[in-house]
């Protein structure tokens, strides 16, 4: 869980339109922010929900770049970030500062003393802890399930994203899958016996790689005939 936070400076802009489709990972986002209101905002959300690829957008326009979708680079990207008067947000109004390594800093009763209101911090401090207990004995009856000694959590993310430590994002994919599957006709098979690493190292060989095309075409071929 973490937040992201913005804020009108020079008092200049009374409201922000954010509309986004197809930025990194953001299918759709149509949101109107009043600074005549408010005069800051703050984001929260699960990792992997949109907060990176939100903060990413408004670097590009910082960097007077185009958006794109990470995954699905033929899809369409819409960006149209407004003031109240339907004027694009020029670069010199966008600062996006770059998040704490998420290596050194994690989720601590000191990193969270960076909100600056008090029951908010309690309460994401709360949901935060609920959350880690819950993919910790989720993760347990996974490798039980699977009888797998492999790092799950990156295992899990690599599928179904493009990289390792996008847990939730990958949970997020599967979700509806999952849901409307009736049975699990696989679930007595040992993971690590499927994806045996050096099976999988033997497959990645070229020699494999070559005579399963030859039999792919091979094949495809009789099929024709």
């Amino acid at each position: 869980m973490r937040s992201f936070y913005w804020t009108r400076i020079g008092g200049k802009m009374k409201k922000l339109n954010v509309d986004v489709e197809n930025c990194y990972g953001i299918k759709k986002l149509t949101k109107e922010f009043d600074f005549s209101k408010h005069k800051a905002y703050a984001i929260y959300a699960a990792n992997g929900a949109m907060k990176t690829s939100l903060a990413q957008t408004f670097r590009d326009i910082a960097d007077e770049v185009s958006s794109k979708d990470r995954i699905f680079l033929d899809r369409v990207c819409k960006r149209k970030i407004t003031d109240e008067n339907s004027i694009d947000l020029p670069k010199e109004n966008v600062v996006v500062i770059r998040p704490y390594d998420d290596g050194v800093i994690g989720h601590t009763e000191t990193t969270s003393t960076l909100l600056v209101d008090s029951k908010l911090r309690r309460e994401y401090e709360e949901l935060h802890i609920e959350i880690d207990k819950s993919k910790e004995i989720f993760l347990k009856a996974l490798k039980e399930q699977s009888g797998s000694k492999k790092d799950l959590e990156k295992e899990i993310s690599s599928t179904f994203t493009k990289s390792d430590d996008e847990f939730y994002s990958a949970l997020i994919r599967v979700r509806d899958e999952v849901l409307t599957q009736k049975d699990a006709p696989f679930a007595e098979v040992n993971y690590d016996t499927i994806f045996d690493e050096k099976v999988l190292s033997f497959l990645g060989t070229k020699d494999v790689k070559t005579a399963l095309e030859n039999y792919i075409k091979k094949y495809n071929e009789l099929l024709v005939s």
